[in-house]
C-alpha cells in the first residue's frame, strides 16, 4: 500500500504529496483527462462556476488552494487544470445527471453498541476503477494543527475519503447527488479542516455549521468518547442526524427533514435511489443484529457483506467498485485498511 508522509504548511504538504506519487503521474493525468474531457463534452466545464468556487476558496479555503499549488508544481501540471479536476465532482453535480459512481457506505458505533464500549468508524469506499492504483494512506503533520492519518487518492487535495486525528476524532464522507449545492467548501476541505482543528464531535459540528459548504454529501463523525453524528451537507441547509441506539449510518441519500427532498436520485434515478436506501437499511439491520457485541471481527463481516443487498460491491452498473474498506479505532488511534474488496482482502494496521 502506498503510504505518504506530509508535514509543514499546506503548500509544502501538497509538494511532498506530488513528489511521493510522481511515479504514477501518467495515471493521474489519465484520470484527470477522462474527468475533464467528459465535462467538456457535456458543457459542464463552466468557467463562471469555477470562478465562483475559486473566489470562495480564496477567502475560506486558502489551505486547499495552497495544497493544489504544491501538487501542481511537483507533478508539473498547470495549477488551473488541477483546480478544475479538484472541482470536477461539483461541476458534474451542477448538471444534475450524475449517477451513483461515487457511492460508499459508512457507519459508526460506540458505547452500548460495541463489545467493549470503544468507538468504531467503518467506510466501504465505492469509487471509480481508475482510482484503484491511486489509493494511498497519508500521515499528516500540519503546521499548525493536529496530526492525522487519512485515506486518499494520489493527486487529490485534502482528506479525500476518511481520516482520524491524534485526538481520536474520526470522519468520513459519502456523496449525495443533490439540488442544494453551490460555491462553498468541498468535503475534502471540510474533513481536512476538521481533523486539523477539532478535538471532538461537538467542536467539529460547531465548525461545520459555521462555514458555507458546497453540499452534495454526508459527513459522519465519531470521537474517542463515543459521541457521533451524521451531518447532512447542503449549500443552503444542513441536517443533523443523532445516534440511534449508539450507532449511525450514511449511504448516498439524505434522510433529514431539511434535505431529504433535495436528493436528485429520488426523481431522476429511482432504481439507484432504491439501492442506496437498501444499503442503508442493510447496514442498520446488521448493526442491530450485532448490537452490544460489535468489534473488529463484526466490522470486517459487515464491510464484506453480500446478500440481497451487498455492501461490498463488485462492479455494479455504475462502473464503481468497493475499492477499499477502512476501520478506524479512535481509542487505539489505529486504522485497519483493506486495499481491495473487503470480502477477499486482508487488513493492514496503521497506527497514528
Amino acid at each position: 500500500m502506498r503510504v505518504l508522509f506530509l508535514q509543514g504548511n499546506h503548500y509544502q504538504m501538497g509538494l511532498q504529496h506530488g513528489k511521493q506519487v510522481r511515479d504514477i503521474r501518467p495515471l493521474i493525468l489519465d484520470s484527470m483527462g477522462a474527468r475533464l474531457d467528459g465535462l467538456e463534452r457535456t458543457g459542464g466545464l463552466d468557467r463562471s462556476a469555477l470562478d465562483e468556487v475559486r473566489q470562495v476558496w480564496s477567502a475560506q479555503a486558502r489551505t486547499t488552494l495552497a495544497m493544489i499549488e504544491g501538487l501542481a508544481d511537483a507533478l508539473e501540471i498547470p495549477g488551473d487544470r488541477l483546480f478544475q479536476y479538484a472541482v470536477a465532482s461539483y461541476l458534474q453535480d451542477l448538471l444534475f445527471v450524475k449517477t451513483q459512481g461515487e457511492g460508499c457506505t459508512v457507519w459508526a458505533a460506540a458505547r452500548r453498541a460495541t463489545r467493549d464500549g470503544a468507538p468504531l468508524l467503518v467506510k466501504n469506499r465505492d469509487y471509480y476503477d481508475g482510482h484503484i492504483p491511486m489509493r494511498a494512506i497519508v500521515y499528516a503533520r500540519p503546521q499548525p494543527g493536529y496530526r492525522s492519518i487519512y485515506v486518499t487518492s494520489a493527486g487529490s487535495p485534502g482528506v479525500f475519503s476518511s481520516g482520524m486525528n491524534e485526538r481520536g476524532l474520526a470522519i468520513a464522507d459519502t456523496h449525495v447527488p443533490s439540488r442544494d449545492i453551490g460555491p462553498g467548501l468541498a468535503r475534502y476541505t471540510l474533513m481536512m479542516d476538521v481533523l486539523e482543528q477539532c478535538e471532538n464531535v461537538r467542536a467539529a459540528i460547531s465548525y461545520l455549521e459555521s462555514v458555507r459548504c458546497m453540499g452534495a454529501g454526508n459527513l459522519i463523525l465519531v470521537d474517542v468518547e463515543g459521541d457521533m453524528a451524521v451531518l447532512e451537507n447542503g449549500f443552503r441547509q444542513s441536517g443533523l442526524i443523532a445516534a440511534n441506539e449508539d450507532s449511525v449510518v450514511a449511504t448516498n441519500h439524505f434522510v433529514s427533514a431539511e434535505l431529504r427532498d433535495a436528493c436528485v436520485l429520488k426523481s431522476h434515478s429511482p432504481s439507484t435511489y432504491d439501492e442506496t436506501r437498501a444499503r442503508y437499511a442493510t447496514a442498520q439491520s446488521l448493526l442491530k443484529q450485532f448490537s452490544g457485541a460489535l468489534d473488529v471481527s463484526h466490522a470486517k463481516q459487515i464491510a464484506s457483506h453480500h446478500g440481497p443487498t451487498a455492501l461490498c460491491r463488485h462492479r455494479p452498473l455504475n462502473d464503481s467498485d468497493t475499492i477499499s474498506a477502512a476501520i478506524y479505532l479512535p481509542a487505539r488511534r489505529q486504522l485497519l485498511f483493506c486495499n481491495g474488496w473487503p470480502c477477499q482482502g486482508s487488513y493492514e494496521t496503521y497506527t497514528l
